[in-house]
């Protein structure tokens, strides 16, 4: 199986477009009720539709009462503006021609080698600089439209948007590009990427069957057998049954040290206040913070039923989105089709998956303290605080 850097243009191209946006700020903040806002005008200009058959009031009602924050701000974006910008931009045009040279393969030492440099160099600071320099800036333009949307990131992730934003990028670049020098199996002393380290340390997976288990078994990794789980050493798992995970086996050495960037991302996003969040699953109450405390775990098929509860977020938005295609046409009940077959899509695939949740208590290993005095390793951005 090869990977291609490439893969990666879409994702990056899309973060820029919508860090590209300068919005025009409004005296009275309106909400994604309102018909006549920013949003509502950009797209019916842009797209050339008539968004009046939408009844913005009862479509959004859902949204803007949960996360009347996020309501206020969308509303006050102008996706045109997005565009032109993109277009415009001497920056965003930079790091696109750099993205569509990338073309390296990741299932290669070679291809991490030249891969890494480039994200560390052009598209890391890139997105950094369009980040501070334009997104807050943005969000900073709307007369305070936005200022509760920045606040309740700050309280439910830590840190402000921009610097969430900075810290996830570097410390996802840790993971892939902290260069890891080693003896392997072969006892020749080596040095790679972290994500080479990583992909071939999954190389032992050949069928279906045991991608399952593997799965399976790392949503179960206590934080105190991150280390031997890592390591393809026998661990008990969060639902006390005993697991091996195949690394290091096949000929393939395991990621070893490659394994502390991992459990130092795990860390951060285990530190978000999201995740001190209590939710309410039919009745029954769940922490967020046991899917990272040390011997506290959630069961799957809770998270299931989360994501396709009628009152939980993600069907609230999938809902909005069905309104708004039957209401300009898209979709019409004379078709035979529901009125809501997204939602209906969605809740269908996952009411089918559910039974690989039943049974399994996830749970996301960090601080694991793991310790390899046979390694060492250099990171990119160094030792982040989280």
């Amino acid at each position: 199986m090869r990977l291609y850097a490439s893969r990666f243009r879409a994702l990056v191209a899309l973060l820029l477009a919508i860090s590209s946006h300068r919005a025009a700020g409004s005296t009275t903040c309106k909400t994604l009720l309102d018909s006549d806002s920013t949003l509502a005008n950009s797209l019916a200009s842009w797209t050339e539709t008539d968004l009046s058959p939408i009844d913005f009031p009862t479509v959004f009602k859902e949204i803007d009462t949960a996360l009347p924050w996020l309501s206020k701000c969308a509303a006050a974006i102008d996706p045109k503006a997005i565009y032109t910008s993109l277009a415009s931009s001497s920056t965003v045009k930079k790091c696109l021609t750099t993205i569509e040279n990338v073309n390296d393969d990741l299932s290669t030492a070679e291809g991490w080698a030249s891969f890494c440099p480039v994200l560390e160099d052009s598209i890391v600071p890139c997105a950094k600089a369009v980040m501070t320099d334009t997104v807050m800036d943005a969000l900073n333009s709307v007369d305070g439209c936005c200022d509760d949307f920045l606040s309740e990131v700050k309280t439910l992730f830590g840190d402000s948007l921009d610097e969430m934003v900075i810290k996830l990028a570097q410390l996802s670049v840790n993971v892939e590009c902290s260069e890891r020098t080693y003896t392997n199996l072969e006892g020749v002393s080596t040095k790679e990427m972290c994500g080479y380290s990583a992909y071939k340390s999954f190389t032992f997976i050949d069928s279906k069957e045991v991608a399952t288990s593997v799965l399976q078994n790392m949503l179960q990794i206590p934080n105190e057998h991150m280390c031997a789980a890592f390591a393809g050493k026998e661990f008990t798992t969060t639902n006390d049954t005993t697991a091996t995970i195949g690394f290091g086996t096949n000929g393939v050495d395991s990621m070893g040290i490659c394994v502390e960037p991992i459990d130092s991302l795990m860390q951060y996003l285990g530190s978000w206040k999201i995740f001190s969040e209590t939710l309410d699953v039919d009745g029954t109450s769940v922490s967020l913070s046991e899917l990272f405390s040390s011997g506290k775990s959630i069961r799957g098929d809770l998270l299931f039923k989360y994501a396709t509860s009628e009152k939980g977020l993600p069907r609230m938005g999938l809902r909005a989105t069905d309104a708004v295609i039957v209401a300009l046409g898209g979709i019409s009940s004379e078709d035979g089709e529901s009125n809501t077959f997204i939602e209906d899509w969605f809740v269908e695939n996952l009411n089918n998956a559910s039974s690989y949740g039943k049974g399994v208590q996830v749970h996301i290993p960090n601080n694991g303290g793991c310790t390899f005095s046979d390694q060492s390793i250099t990171l990119p951005y160094g030792d982040i605080s989280t």
